[in-house]
């Protein structure tokens, strides 16, 4: 049987830049492809929609990920959207080898074989079509504030960044350039969050750092 292969846009080693984990050095897979797409999140940072092989991207197979991945302890799945995409059998090895394993999704997926995967850290910054289920299995939330949005265009209010904070970590992330900081939208971001202190400020710190 031909091992399955897995479509990755590109894979790198960093800082994570974002949520509670900020900081931590961990090997980053992006796979290709989401369903969401650029026509709703039209300000999106990725390059996701192709193989990137200039950037590491190509068609890997479990054991090539789980090698590259061999000298990081935290890895990040992400996209697109990941989820998109059955991740079982990589999940699989990524734990047996002793990885922690983070995804970082839209909330608008919610397959039957992420919840074989308790130990899985899932980051969901909430899209138009995100699921209450998604909601509820999120171990943080980031929620994109120039993303913020009235309820009946499908992306979340300040009022449901508040409702979730009772119960979860919950991130307001300004929407930045690219590849590097857009400080009026920070310093906005940091008003909201300061007249609203169950919420905490994700500052994409590796955009400070100019690192991918």
């Amino acid at each position: 049987m031909t091992p399955k292969k897995y479509p990755i846009a590109e894979r790198f080693y960093s800082l994570q830049g974002e949520g509670v984990y900020t900081g931590r050095p961990a090997a980053f897979l992006r796979l290709v492809g989401c369903s969401v797409g650029k026509g709703v999140c039209t300000h999106c940072d990725t390059d996701f929609d192709r193989i990137l092989p200039d950037l590491g991207g190509g068609m890997y197979s479990e054991l090539d990920l789980l090698y590259y991945c061999r000298d990081y302890h935290h890895v990040v799945l992400t996209g697109g959207e990941p989820l998109d995409r059955d991740l079982t059998s990589l999940l699989h090895g990524l734990i047996a080898e002793g990885h922690f394993v983070q995804i970082e999704t839209s909330g608008t997926r919610h397959p039957d074989w992420l919840e074989a995967f308790p130990e899985v850290w899932i980051t969901v910054s909430p899209k138009p079509g995100y699921l209450p289920e998604m909601i509820a299995r999120a171990n943080e939330l980031k929620v994109i504030h120039n993303g913020l949005g009235e309820s009946t265009n499908g992306w979340p209010t300040i009022e449901d960044a508040n409702r979730w904070a009772l119960t979860k970590v919950v991130f307001l992330q300004p929407r930045n350039f690219t590849s590097h900081v857009n400080f009026e939208a920070m310093k906005f971001a940091q008003s909201v969050v300061q007249k609203n202190p169950g919420l905490r400020l994700s500052v994409q710190l590796h955009k400070f750092l100019s690192v991918r």
